[in-house]
């Protein structure tokens, strides 16, 4: 089995009942709660560097698969979401198999209770709490960044990750930042960021970061009482200086996530193949 990399924390599917936040709001900001995120104080800290995966470029099989994808979830097509599902489909945690992935059942079954669809051990769909959980495969069928997860490139997975260049350093600024139990969510950025002093500032900005990771503290715009939330359009993230400032949503990604990923079928056909959880 690949090592894919998953990290902690964060809203992750298997414990989607008890997030208030799905991995497709923290992945895509579809249905983000923008609060102020508590667990990180505002010190200095080693400046974490890392090393971005190598994005895959998504050849027109790929394409038209995932433009598939997308629309079964935009329409609650369940018939044809299924028909996508590889035969091979495999359920993970941390890169081996999960708890509740059930050998014994088909792919299309182990599929179905990943996402809400049914109720672990039963053959009829429905009777689970707050499921199906189309907002998270919605984040996923938007999901525009992609890696090949192996050498031969038969494994794609999206969102793009990052490694940490160096762990002990990851652990000291962890130490230094995180407070309570869930500690901070950490995201990296893509490329060169300029970090503003204020959501959509185009003066002077706070600083200039290459690749690396950084916690975050808040999010942008903030809900109103009694409205619905807005979507999220920038982050605000803690410098290793210890100032903050704020970057596009679109400029990072989240260190900690679960990815979903696809293969090619023996017949040469693209189809979702396994969902990797971060434990």
């Amino acid at each position: 089995m690949p090592n894919l990399r998953p990290d902690r924390s964060g809203c992750q599917l298997r414990r989607r009942r008890q997030c208030a936040l799905s991995v497709a709001a923290m992945l895509f900001a579809a249905s983000m709660s923008p609060t102020a995120l508590a667990g990180v104080k505002k010190v200095a800290y080693p400046e974490i560097k890392v090393t971005v995966n190598q994005p895959y470029a998504p050849d027109a099989a790929f394409q038209k698969m995932h433009a598939a994808f997308a629309e079964a979830v935009a329409k609650k097509d369940t018939a044809a979401l299924f028909d996508l599902v590889a035969p091979m489909f495999f359920w993970t945690v941390n890169g081996g198999p999960a708890d509740g992935l059930d050998l014994g059942r088909n792919a299309v079954d182990n599929f179905k209770v990943v996402f809400g669809f049914r109720a672990q051990g039963k053959d009829q769909d429905g009777g689970v709490e707050n499921g199906p959980y189309w907002d998270v495969l919605e984040g996923f069928a938007s999901q525009s960044t992609f890696y090949a997860a192996n050498d031969a490139s038969s494994l794609i997975c999206g969102p793009l990750g990052a490694d940490v260049a160096d762990q002990q350093a990851f652990e000291q600024a962890r130490k230094k930042v995180e407070t309570g139990d869930d500690g901070a969510e950490w995201y990296f950025t893509l490329q060169q960021t300029a970090v503003a002093k204020a959501p959509g500032d185009t003066d002077a900005p706070v600083a200039k970061v290459g690749a690396i990771a950084v916690p975050l503290i808040s999010t942008f715009p903030v809900a109103k009482d009694g409205q619905p939330a807005p979507q999220i359009t920038h982050l605000e993230i803690l410098l290793p200086s210890s100032k903050s400032g704020w970057v596009p949503l679109n400029s990072v990604l989240p260190m900690v996530t679960d990815r979903l990923c696809y293969a090619k079928t023996p017949d040469g056909q693209w189809k979702l193949a396994l969902i990797d959880q971060a434990g």
